[in-house]
């Protein structure tokens, strides 16, 4: 064993929630943050996005085989179908347990498509880049709307989250304008699908990915090593814990055979290799959920019931449709002459583009650099899933070379599952993966009422699927394999630990150390009992241990769950940054009021760029607001305020002045009847309770 040495912080797992505490850890002033990760990096970029390929731009359908060979089955029953074979040669006594198969798994109760991808970047050198903010029925209310707004804003900020990246696809305009006027009921929910990216030019997008998280900084290796240093091929193996607090980290390098294991010291440990493998490192650790359990008897053996349970996988229905012919046809119309009944305002635009990029051979009338259509049909109370009708390359789905992609739409929906304490991966001593790791074993069945969603969400996508045209042979609508999603959650999920009150007889309350702390043992095995950590990620009961991801999302959702992930991430290393002592408190009351002061700006300008709400009494509202909303523009035009505060957070005082001339702006738009209706009221509903608050500064 050899000790490498001392850091402040060390993160396990290179996605994008490592990358989240990484920048922040670093932005926030950490000095000396390690984050290793067992895969290569093959990257110029640490953990960049695939997807970044001139040519995977070019044919989407190529980067099927890409996610394919980045991930692994995480569980795989052991083969018992009899295959014929010489008599003379070998044959087992017992199952096959090569490849990840697992003696331990049954058939019937796995997640047979749930799969890990090991390599720099993690699950975001592939991912689909959907980050929408989950709805009201799918949180948790571990934070307050205030604190979910500023927590997602945040995440936003670093993802580069936006909707207005495909805005000039004539195909993504043609997709949003059909189901809107097919589905007039559901028009508010029929959007852009808000994705992490940023278009460079016409032909190229840049797809967010861990370096996108990092920052030019942080991602090119070699710059900045005395505050962030990555260690590639690096398996974290185990924890060393004793007394409540993790004391060291055991590293396989795994391009260095000669020395087994070397120590890694930290003030912090976080883990964040994804909802299962990281379960993997605390159960070669030691922790159990209940003890007795085949604990290994040279470490300490600590106990978390939760570890693993509530476990929760989305549902997931996918289909391809051919576009039908009659809209074709009037793009067709479009390309001869000016006019369109449907787009107006952008005919003659349009006319231009069709006519002078296309080549004259070509019968379809969508530019062959015509970006693929991202739209989206957000989760609502009366239709709880997630539809995404868009082009990208997964797994499967690929278009056969035969049919030009350009007049093919994927549709995918997703739907949750209800967290359910027997739904659970465990792990069994003496049997390990591939990569000699404890081997994971699911146990998962969906409830009656997860099943009655499932149908409605199949039916659903059906339905708008028809809209949009005819089914592509072979990608006929089906049921995924669970798993599929890869959006697993819940498996270390966040709980709040409640401590009562101290008071002494009469009633009066006490600052009894000793009384104070038994309680505070008290709320964390209560509240140990259906979770393993609390809402910032630290596991109960450990003072130097928490956990990121997915695995922390106590809820049941059905839509991507990584922005929120990433928000829980946040507030997470918010809390180890004050730990550190690497945050004043005039600069944590800056920050705040930076972020309160951006998302007011943005309220507005999401209001300005919205055009059609879908209800008109919204418009009369906002219109209302109009003169309040241009004085504050002008105001921020005049101090530059904006850009200073971002660069140095001084002007606090003009910060203060303005956030109180966005309050009286937003005190004039009061919340609609159904929150559906508006899916952005989010920014500011948060906005207007923090300026109804004592804390709001005085004008």
């Amino acid at each position: 064993m050899v000790a490498i040495s001392v850091f402040d912080v060390v993160i396990v797992g290179s996605g994008p929630i490592g990358a989240v505490f990484a920048r922040t850890l670093v932005d926030k002033g950490v000095k000396k943050v390690l984050m290793i990760d067992m895969g290569e990096q093959a990257t110029r970029r640490v953990g960049d996005h695939k997807k970044n390929s001139v040519v995977v731009q070019k044919d989407i359908s190529l980067f099927t085989n890409t996610v394919k060979g980045d991930l692994r089955l995480l569980s795989v029953p052991t083969n018992k179908v009899y295959v014929s074979r010489d008599p003379s040669s070998w044959s087992p006594e017992t199952p096959f347990t090569r490849n990840g198969q697992n003696p331990n798994q049954k058939e019937p109760d796995n997640l047979p498509a749930a799969a890990a991808s090991r390599v720099v970047g993690g699950m975001g050198s592939h991912w689909t880049c959907c980050t929408p903010r989950q709805h009201d029925l799918e949180r948790s209310d571990l934070f307050n709307d205030h604190e979910w707004e500023r927590y997602y804003y945040r995440a936003e900020a670093l993802f580069k989250t936006n909707t207005e990246a495909f805005d000039e696809s004539i195909r993504h305009q043609l997709v949003l304008s059909e189901l809107q006027v097919k589905l007039p009921d559901r028009k508010s929910t029929i959007q852009s699908m808000p994705l992490a990216c940023r278009r460079v030019h016409q032909d190229y997008i840049e797809w967010s990915c861990s370096a996108t998280i990092l920052g030019e900084q942080l991602s090119t290796q070699g710059l900045t090593p005395e505050k962030f240093l990555i260690m590639p091929n690096a398996q974290c193996v185990r924890l060393n814990v004793d007394q409540g607090k993790v004391t060291g980290m055991m590293v396989r390098l795994l391009e260095d055979p000669g020395v087994n294991e070397h120590e890694i010291i930290a003030d912090q440990y976080i883990i964040c290799a994804g909802a299962i493998l990281t379960l993997g490192i605390l159960y070669n650790s030691g922790f159990r959920t209940e003890f007795g359990t085949n604990p290994p008897s040279d470490k300490e053996v600590y106990r978390l019931p939760a570890m693993g349970r509530f476990m929760t996988e989305q549902t997931l229905s996918f289909c391809q449709v051919i576009l039908r012919h009659d809209l074709v046809a009037e793009m067709g119309k479009l390309r001869k002459s000016p006019e369109s009944d449907r787009f107006p305002a952008k005919a003659q635009k349009w006319h231009d583009y069709l006519k002078s990029d296309r080549d004259i051979d070509d019968p379809i009338p969508f530019p062959l650099n015509d970006p693929d259509p991202q739209v989206c049909v957000r989760f609502s109370r009366k239709h709880r899933w997630h539809t995404q009708i868009h082009r990208d390359a997964f797994g499967y789905g690929e278009v056969p070379h035969n049919i030009d992609q350009r007049i093919v739409v994927d549709l995918r929906s997703f739907g949750y599952t209800d967290p359910n304490k027997e739904n659970l991966v465990d792990f069994q001593s003496g049997t390990n993966d591939g990569f000699g790791m404890p081997q994971p074993s699911f146990k998962f069945k969906m409830s009656d009422d997860d099943k009655a969603r499932c149908d409605d969400m199949y039916v659903d996508m059906v339905k708008i699927a028809r809209y949009l045209g005819g089914f592509l042979p072979g990608a006929e609508p089906k049921y995924m394999p669970m798993g599929s999603a890869l959006h697993i959650c819940g498996t270390y999920r966040a709980g709040e630990v409640k401590v009562d009150s101290v008071v002494d007889r009469t009633g009066k309350v006490t600052d009894d150390s000793a009384v104070k702390k038994v309680k505070e043992d008290c709320a964390v095995k209560k509240a140990k009992e259906d979770s393993v950590v609390d809402r910032t990620g630290k596991v109960h009961g450990l003072t130097n241990l928490v956990l990121g991801g997915c695995g922390v999302i106590p809820t049941g959702n059905a839509c991507n769950p990584t922005l929120t992930a990433a928000a829980f991430a946040i507030a997470a290393a918010d809390r180890l940054a004050n730990v550190l002592g690497a945050v004043s408190n005039e600069e944590k009351k800056k920050e705040d009021m930076r972020e309160l002061f951006e998302a007011g700006v943005r309220v507005f300008q999401t209001f300005e760029n919205q055009g059609d709400l879908g209800a008109k009494e919204w418009v009369k509202r906002i219109n209302s607001a109009a003169q309040e909303q241009n004085r504050l523009r002008g105001d921020l035009t005049k101090s530059g305020v904006t850009t200073q505060l971002r660069d140095d957070g001084k002007n606090l005082d003009a910060l203060q002045g303005h956030l109180c001339r966005i309050g009286e702006a937003v005190g004039k738009l009061k919340p609609a009847s159904n929150s559906d209706d508006v899916a952005l009221s989010r920014d500011f509903y948060s906005l207007k309770t923090w300026v109804d608050t004592p804390e709001a500064p005085p004008a």
